[in-house]
């Protein structure tokens, strides 16, 4: 198993002690084929991104978001943010990311860690107002495609592990019924 399979299983590992605060049974754990089963089966909207639920009292999360989960690219920095650069790998995670959601008719979730670094997570701007987030540090970025044709939701990056300690099981409940009765 790849660097890609093992930071999903953290991830999911991480998830499920957020909801239960024990480490088993696994409440998430990684899609089959590291996402790739939801890209061959579209038609079934409830399978996307990198994470999924293993238990019905954990498929709040993943009904509402479709989590992307990316490691490595030790080339990648914000700093890319600042020059044209047209493959840009955190502007495309965030685009996959987005795509993926609207496919599924989700949330896009974006979970991020570059080698030797803390992880972040980032939701749309739009999003955040859901949450206890306020007195987090967060990061900002608008994207548009590299000829800046298409521009994406604003998201909304923060520390992975101040986000799990701020965010309740209750916030993501109550923004999941909000979005069914939008639909």
């Amino acid at each position: 198993m790849g660097k890609g399979g093992d930071f999903e299983r953290e991830i999911a590992k991480t998830l499920t002690i957020w909801l239960t605060g024990k480490e088993k049974p696994y409440m998430y754990w990684r899609m089959p084929a590291s996402g790739g089963l939801a890209t061959i089966h579209s038609e079934c909207g409830e399978l996307s991104g990198d994470i999924r639920s293993l238990h019905k009292d954990a498929d709040f999360l993943t009904d509402i978001f479709s989590i992307e989960c990316k490691t490595g690219y030790p080339k990648t920095d914000f700093w890319q943010l600042f020059k044209t650069i047209k493959n840009f790998d955190i502007r495309n995670f965030w685009y996959q990311c987005c795509n993926d959601a609207a496919r599924a008719n989700k949330l896009p979730m974006l979970i991020y860690r570059k080698k030797g670094k803390k992880i972040i997570i980032g939701i749309r701007d739009e999003d955040r107002s859901n949450f206890s987030l306020e007195c987090l540090p967060v990061l900002m970025i608008n994207f548009c495609s590299p000829l800046g044709t298409e521009c994406f939701p604003v998201v909304a990056f923060y520390d992975f592990e101040s986000f799990w300690k701020n965010i309740t099981v209750d916030e993501i409940k109550r923004l999941k019924n909000e979005n069914k009765r939008k639909l």
